[in-house]
């Protein structure tokens, strides 16, 4: 029998991190002056182990993941989730793809994993790109998240357009040309065959703070309605995947357009193809106003439904069940059609060139009917893009709309196609699971059969021009949350509740959220000793691979989770060595890893590792 003990370093050194050599406290290698004989048939045990944990946080997917929160409040015993138009949103700080990666992380480090990663999960155009987090340096406290805002109102009109629709289809992509010095959408001769001509910009998404789009539709380079053809103005989530009822793109849950109204372009079976909120002028030459709502006839299928701004008492054009005369000489004075996003309200107007003001369409208001105006913009649609669509006739094959003004928000790195930098319902799409999706858009504010089922208050913006929305952080399975299951990042963000609703605001529409206490650095993460140098069989079942592991070190306890820590197991383990033959050992190789087999770089100053040699028992 003999006894071997193994160090990286002579002295007991705690203050320092990694030496960067070929002696680190996670990995190091003893070499012997003359060589050591292990006899055949010989096993193996760690009698003792010591190491210092240098204090840096270990993160992994058993303690960090947590859900963002952004919408109306959420008031325990009045309100339930299922009533809003958001839903939260997990964070992970280890990816999916990630199998079972450990993070090694200063306090400092961490502050910056936790920016990028929410920043990454944020999908309100307003609020992408703005988290802060700052770990804070005083002791006993951890972070504060600082949720800022974009409430630009500079206009950023797009320089390109895209054919909204499968290139395979009756309009292929060059149905229109869309000019970047005029900002003018022109429908080709060529394609005055086609029905469908619609194009959507995919640039910028329109703000939710007093946003606008507005576009000429008989004035400056737009002539489409002094033209007399069908057109449509409106905006869109960015769906990126064709539909399985058409040829265009639309929702996995979308139920086609409704066949008793006259939608633009009706003759293509599939109306003006998908979009949330539209103006448009019809093949009977009337203004019409739809957008995308749920059918609780057809399995709530996503349905464009008309919203009946003549029964709206606020609206100019009030006149019940009799929509708008376009083809009235009178009405040749309207030559702009207007969006205004305020929060989660969509308001519309009409440009009267003959008193040079807006006249309102339709806006949300409470003593109306929830079918007399637009939707509530919700978590499915936060990320809306301008949608044109150009209609023909036989005295008029090219006509145009042109862009005057629109508020799209300049976000670094946005995307609306790659499924990662867009809006929340193009993730989800991206990665297969629109079914969160439908189920925030099926919800009783979304269904165009029971909208009168809640008084549902959509919500404007704040006293500094933000959306009225609040920041909440889910860092435990919450039953008021539903749906944050795995949602384990209680200690690890320094919080004593599970749910986090409170925080302090500034003049700059900024809310802060700031830790209770300071991280727990306790490691979940198992740890373990491998001797890499000889023939041991063990198996690491969770790797699915033969591993050199020889010993589990237990979890460290809440007192000692960092330092100087000591393990010495009560009954040694043996493992077999399988050489059947006597060994001839210069040097020893250990190192420390996790489950994973990653190097457990946590550790610092000096490792100990004592091992004990013996020759196996006979039976």
């Amino acid at each position: 029998m003999s006894l071997v003990i193994c160090s990286n370093l002579v002295e007991d050194k705690t203050e320092a991190l990694n030496d960067q050599s070929i002696n680190e406290a996670f990995a190091f290698r003893n070499e012997l002056s003359s060589t050591h004989k292990i006899p055949a048939n010989s096993q193996v045990a760690v009698q003792s182990v010591k190491v210092n944990v240098d204090g840096r946080v270990v993160v992994g997917k058993d303690n960090g993941n947590f859900y963002q929160y952004f919408g109306e409040r959420v008031e325990e015993g009045v309100d339930t989730l299922e009533l809003m138009t958001s839903k939260p949103v997990i964070t992970r700080l280890i990816a999916n793809d990630e199998v079972d990666k450990v993070l090694e992380l200063t306090k400092k480090d961490l502050a910056e994993v936790l920016q990028e990663r929410m920043r990454a999960t944020t999908y309100h155009p307003n609020q992408k790109g703005k988290t802060i987090v700052v770990s804070e340096d005083v002791a006993d406290e951890g972070f504060t998240f600082k949720f800022d805002s974009n409430n630009s109102s500079a206009s950023n009109i797009p320089t390109k357009m895209d054919y909204y629709g499968n290139t395979n289809a009756k309009s292929p992509s060059t149905a229109f040309v869309y000019n970047n010095a005029s900002k003018t959408f022109t429908r080709n001769l060529a394609a005055n065959k086609i029905d469908l001509c619609t194009g959507i910009a995919r640039e910028f998404p329109i703000s939710c703070a007093t946003g606008e789009f507005v576009v000429n539709i008989g004035e400056g380079n737009g002539n489409a309605n002094a033209s007399g053809v069908e057109w449509l103005v409106g905006l869109s989530r960015s769906v990126n995947q064709q539909g399985t009822k058409s040829v265009l793109y639309t929702p996995p849950y979308w139920g086609g357009s409704k066949k008793h109204d006259a939608f633009i372009n009706s003759r293509t079976g599939g109306g003006a193809g998908f979009v949330d909120f539209a103006v448009a002028r019809n093949k009977d030459n009337e203004l019409l106003l739809f957008h995308t709502v749920c059918n609780a006839s057809n399995n709530n299928q996503l349905t464009h439904y008309e919203v009946k701004y003549y029964n709206n008492t606020n609206s100019i054009f009030k006149n019940p069940d009799t929509r708008l005369d376009l083809s009235d000489a009178a009405n040749s004075i309207y030559t702009r059609v207007k969006f205004e996003i305020k929060g989660e309200q969509v308001a519309a107007y009409l440009y009267n060139s003959s008193t040079t003001k807006y006249d309102l369409i339709t806006e949300y208001s409470g003593a109306q009917s929830p079918t007399d105006f637009f939707k509530p913009v919700n978590q499915a649609c936060w990320c809306l893009h301008p949608v044109l669509s150009v209609g023909h006739k036989a005295s008029n094959l090219s006509s145009s709309l042109e862009i005057a003004s629109f508020t799209g928000l300049k976000i670094p790195g946005y995307s609306a196609t790659d499924g990662v930098n867009g809006g929340w319902y193009e993730a989800m799409e991206h990665i297969g699971s629109t079914n969160e999706c439908f189920e925030v858009e099926s919800r009783s504010w979304g269904i165009n059969q029971t909208m009168n089922s809640r008084d549902y208050v959509q919500l404007d913006i704040n006293s500094s021009g933000g959306v009225d929305y609040e920041h909440v952080l889910i860092v435990q399975k919450s039953n008021l949350f539903t749906g944050t299951g795995g949602a384990n990042a209680r200690r690890l963000l320094g919080f004593e509740r599970g749910v986090i609703d409170y925080y302090t605001a500034d003049n700059n529409d900024s809310q802060h959220i700031s830790s209770d206490t300071d991280p727990d650095t306790t490691t979940t993460q198992a740890l373990f000793v491998r001797l890499n140098n000889f023939g041991q069989k063990v198996l690491n079942a969770r790797m699915g691979n033969r591993s050199n592991i020889i010993c589990h070190l237990p979890r460290f306890d809440n007192s000692f989770a960092t330092g100087r820590l000591h393990f010495e197991p009560n009954n040694l383990m043996y493992l077999d060595l399988g050489n059947p033959f006597d060994l001839n050992v210069n040097e020893f190789d250990i190192s420390f890893c996790y489950m994973n087999e990653q190097f457990a770089k946590v550790l610092t100053g000096q490792s100990i590792v004592a091992l004990h040699f013996r020759e196996k028992p006979k039976e």
